[in-house]
């Protein structure tokens, strides 16, 4: 004997998720949506998606601060030169494609939501960018001079863990010599065409290449090149 089924309640969330849905279709079909629907729907899917990127970084950040080895090695060799290290100074923002994160002496750390596609980039990331703090309070860097910019960047690069050969595999860079050396010149010299003060590629290589040697060589507050 069969039982009649009674009527299933659908609750506001699942509501709310299946206009979303119906949306999304009539979005990529292009079917019963209009222009400016099209265009509102676009606007909240980025609204959306910013939102979503600030909570994983917010998220990752504490983590990374909490439990990460690196990170919280830079914290305390930061704190030994004078220097305290909080949460607040590393500010998640979307950024332009050009860049991942920055660092700044009066703002702190920039870490770039849109950029860190997951985890272990943003602890690269806030690493490389401790390391520039570092730097900054412990050699007190002239980042308009062209040189000071290039030696703390290739110490960033080569520290941070950016230039590990899987990332180089991914980014399509690999060699079986000196892979570490070439990844490490290549992204100072990225890094130092950005400085408002470098007027070209050449000018930002010859500053990456006066000082690699022995900027290379310096791994404080780092024993090794982990």
């Amino acid at each position: 004997m069969s039982s009649a089924s009674e009527p299933v309640e659908t609750t506001p969330k699942e509501m709310k998720r299946f206009e979303r849905w119906t949306k999304s279709l009539k979005y990529l079909t292009g079917l019963g949506m209009t222009e400016d629907e099209r265009k509102q729907f676009r606007d909240q899917l980025d609204i959306d998606m910013a939102d979503h990127q600030c909570k994983q970084c917010e998220l990752w950040k504490k983590n990374l601060i909490k439990n990460n080895p690196p990170v919280r090695f830079m914290i305390d060799e930061l704190e030994k030169i004078g220097k305290k290290v909080t949460a607040d100074d590393f500010k998640c923002m979307p950024c332009d494609e050009t860049r991942a994160g920055g660092f700044s002496p009066e703002e702190g750390v920039l870490l770039c939501q849109n950029r860190l596609p997951s985890k272990s980039r943003q602890e690269e990331t806030m690493v490389h960018e401790m390391v520039h703090m570092y730097d900054d309070h412990k050699f007190n860097v002239n980042w308009t001079d062209l040189s000071h910019h290039a030696c703390s960047e290739i110490r960033a690069a080569s520290l941070s863990g950016d230039c590990r050969w899987t990332n180089e595999l991914r980014r399509g860079f690999y060699t079986f010599t000196k892979q570490h050396q070439a990844c490490v010149k290549r992204r100072a010299v990225l890094s130092v065409q950005q400085n408002p003060h470098c007027k070209s590629k050449e000018e930002a290589e010859r500053a990456v290449n006066s000082v690699f040697e022995s900027c290379f060589a310096d791994t404080r507050p780092f024993d090794e090149i982990y």
